[in-house]
């Protein structure tokens, strides 16, 4: 039986419980990544805000390592939202067209991002808030009741204590209302989404005002310095086409004359695709703009499609992506069962390719080092990864970079004068970055499956001496607050006396 002879529904049913059960081997087998790490530390201290982000992927995975630390446990979120998305886009399409909302429900679903991604993180609730606000919405101006309005509010403000560029969503909500076809109703209903996001916001407000605005600073500051390439509008071009997949992103560029675009739903899903993308095209010519920007609008994008060329394009564009997605998932496979360790590759790569996804190894032969010593690295991501396998604290040493400064809260190096370190190095760091900062430093090697890393073993922390050559550019680089931005407290000046 071919694709076009199988019924929409089916077609669906189909691809949900394909794509449910790979994403469920994916996410048993795919190693944790640092940023997933990273993020499972914030589990580890719930608070209503970290460093980079709002807290809500960190509430999220607080709640699930209350039952177990197994990547695959934590992982569940991330596997089935896409599937909870399709089973959305279906339900919202499906009083207008139901063999079209089956279709699009299908396609949703088979493209390689939907079908394949596995990964927590904090684009997971976003991209869940942002559909939720949008399906809320939709059903607002459709049924013009005011009670769906709010539970929109509700969701953006979720949304928006998930990521700040939420922030696209709510300018592409405002956005409607010049092509609403009842303003005076949808302006009403959009005071109140902006009443019940903005105070759920205000917990994050609230949160920054009493820790250094870190996450504040750290969006709209410290990721933001540095030059962008001249081409860098075209690498979005390219990321949005490629994560769309073509023929989506194709015939969202061409025009149906024979299906105005008229239906207020319709209408919507044009603007919530203008919007966002037309935006963030503007800031790419200043900053490098990731795919994971882009997620959370994909839904909106294939169901626009679907509104404006109707089922044999639905069906070709499935037909497209289940040979795409296939093809994704053959390399993601090889590149999870290959013995990459035991291949004639060079030095060097097998040692990145170790540090990078084999954390365990590395703490089996680091953990005689750590007895009766502080173990820390010079990278969050690596810090984190290591704390998840050997289930201690795991330090970052040293400066660290403008990103996952989590761990300046939790590390007191105040309190930690005279103890012994061990840093694991996963590049080479010379001995001047040692020696002022203890009595005296010792470099060994760790060998991790043949491939060699260094490591410091420290002995006698110089906590004035660090406090002095380290902490003070810290603050200087990651903490200084802009004059006139209001501040009722910040933990590392008060820490470490740099009021």
């Amino acid at each position: 039986m071919t694709v076009h002879e199988l019924s929409p529904k089916r077609l669906f049913y189909i691809t949900l419980w394909t794509s449910l059960g790979v994403k469920l081997l994916l996410a048993a087998t795919i190693p944790i990544t640092g940023d997933e790490a990273y993020f499972i530390f914030w589990g580890r201290h719930p608070g209503l805000g970290y460093y980079d982000h709002p807290p809500m992927v960190g509430l999220w995975l607080s709640a699930l390592l209350s039952v177990s630390e197994a990547i695959w446990w934590l992982r569940l979120p991330a596997v089935f939202l896409s599937t909870l998305i399709g089973i959305g886009i279906v339900y919202l399409i499906k009083e207008r067209d139901e063999n079209l909302a089956w279709l699009t429900g299908a396609l949703f679903l088979i493209i390689p991002v939907n079908a394949l991604n596995v990964l927590i993180t904090t684009d997971t609730p976003v991209i869940l808030f942002s559909f939720l606000t949008v399906m809320a919405f939709d059903l607002a101006v459709r049924r013009e009741r005011m009670r769906w309005y709010f539970f929109a509010g509700f969701f953006l403000g979720m949304a928006l204590l998930s990521k700040y560029f939420a922030g696209l969503l709510a300018v592409a909500l405002a956005a409607y209302l010049p092509v609403a076809e009842k303003p005076r109703q949808v302006f009403r209903g959009l005071l109140l989404v902006v009443l019940i996001s903005s105070i759920l916001f205000g917990i994050n407000v609230y949160w920054n005002y009493n820790h250094c605005l870190d996450n504040f600073q750290f969006n709209f500051i410290n990721r933001n310095r540095g030059s962008v390439p001249w081409y860098s509008p075209l690498i979005y071009l390219a990321t949005l086409a490629y994560l769309l997949t073509p023929p989506v992103a194709w015939n969202l560029l061409k025009r149906n004359r024979s299906r105005p675009l008229h239906q207020p739903q319709t209408r919507l899903l044009l603007v919530l695709n203008l919007v966002p993308y037309g935006l963030l095209l503007l800031l790419s010519f200043g900053k490098i703009i990731g795919m994971h920007w882009l997620l959370g609008f994909c839904a909106f994008s294939i169901m626009l499609v679907a509104m404006v060329w109707g089922e044999p394009t639905l069906r070709q564009a499935w037909r497209f992506n289940l040979w795409f997605t296939l093809g994704h998932l053959v390399l993601l496979l090889i590149a999870i069962f290959t013995p990459w360790h035991q291949l004639p590759l060079s030095g060097k790569l097998q040692k990145e390719i170790i540090d990078a996804t084999r954390g365990e190894w590395i703490w089996q032969e680091l953990k005689p080092y750590a007895e009766n010593r502080l173990v820390f690295t010079h990278s969050y991501a690596a810090s984190s990864e290591l704390a998840y396998h050997a289930g201690r604290p795991v330090g970052v040493y040293s400066y660290g970079s403008s990103h996952a400064r989590e761990d300046d809260k939790h590390t007191r190096f105040d309190q930690l004068d005279g103890e012994n370190f061990v840093i694991f190095l996963n590049k080479y760091h010379g001995p001047e970055n040692y020696t002022p900062y203890f009595d005296s430093i010792d470099y060994q090697t760790l060998s991790v499956r043949g491939s060699q890393f260094d490591i410091v073993i420290g002995t006698g922390f110089r906590y004035p001496e660090y406090r002095e050559g380290i902490l003070k550019n810290i603050n200087r680089n990651f903490y200084q607050i802009p004059d006139g931005w209001p501040v009722g407290a910040c933990y590392f000046k008060e820490r470490y006396g740099f009021e």
